[in-house]
């Protein structure tokens, strides 16, 4: 009887990890506006003229894929304490990452676009000073 329970399990378990590309942010201090989204993905480009990220996730046939711009302020810590602004080749090309970020709708030409406003990257954190207050998400 326990081994029809453990496969369920596994088997729950592993759907949920195949479609991990986007999620829920775990509960913490985030700007204000925000609402839990990310995205996990392998890092197809990271373009300098546009400053486009665009991420890649695949299972099986199925390709999603994920085009986002870094906040306007964002800023990395350097080795010496310092900071400075993020370079797009500080974003490795086919390396998998996690990005946080606030999806807004535009209208343009009479078209509603999504413009996603990446507010942290997992491999370059955003040292950029705000105000942030804690939120809790479910999952």
């Amino acid at each position: 009887m326990k081994w029809p329970l453990l496969f369920l399990t596994l088997l729950l378990a592993g759907a949920g990890a195949a479609l991990a590309q986007h999620g829920t942010a775990e509960s913490g201090y985030y700007p204000e506006g925000y609402h839990g989204d990310v995205w996990t993905g392998v890092v197809v480009s990271a373009n300098e003229q546009t400053r486009e990220i665009t991420l890649s996730y695949s299972k099986g046939e199925k390709t999603e894929t994920f085009v986002g711009i870094p906040e306007k302020d964002y800023v990395v810590h350097e080795h010496g304490g310092s900071v400075r602004p993020l370079r797009m080749s500080d974003i490795p090309v086919g390396r998998t990452i996690k990005v946080w970020y606030i999806p807004t709708t535009k209208k343009v030409d009479g078209k509603k676009l999504t413009e996603n406003t990446i507010i942290q990257i997992d491999i370059a954190a955003n040292a950029h000073k705000r105000t942030t207050t804690f939120m809790a998400f479910t999952r």
